[in-house]
């Protein structure tokens, strides 16, 4: 198995792992955060699905399409999905003879097409954490694995 399908499965289970924790999340409890400073279960899901589509554009090497925030969880959670679809659509579309091109990232550092395909997965797996903290914040203690 290539670079490509090993990350796709990965992106695979943590986002099947994240989506099952989104989905718990009482609705009452959709936009509640511990702090005005901290992020709400909604505005993680929201940040991931622009950073998939963001990572999806890095990797083509096109610059991101401009979207607007979901309002509703719902649209969220389905923002989430339909980047998660494009991100690895978009890996398994890679030609490995690339992965050693630099792309430059909008704060200036250069990372490899290699390093954009294994990006994202932790990046995910890091909110999946959040979304999982925040619920015990308010009491659920039920592991979702």
């Amino acid at each position: 198995m290539d670079l490509r399908e090993t990350e796709i499965k990965r992106i695979e289970k943590i986002s099947e792992l994240l989506l099952k924790a989104a989905r718990a999340v009482p609705k009452e409890k959709e936009h509640w955060k511990p702090m005005p400073t901290g992020k709400s279960a909604h505005e993680i899901l929201v940040h991931l699905g622009m950073a998939n589509y963001f990572f999806a554009a890095l990797l083509k090497g096109t610059p991101p399409a401009q979207r607007s925030d979901p309002k509703t969880y719902h649209e969220a959670i389905t923002l989430f999905e339909q980047s998660k679809a494009e991100l690895v659509q978009t890996i398994r579309s890679v030609d490995p003879a690339r992965f050693d091109e630099k792309r430059t990232m909008p704060w200036g550092e250069e990372r490899s097409i290699k390093d954009l395909i294994t990006s994202p997965m932790p990046h995910m797996a890091y909110h999946w954490g959040q979304i999982n903290y925040l619920q015990t914040l308010w009491g659920d203690q039920e592991d979702r694995f």
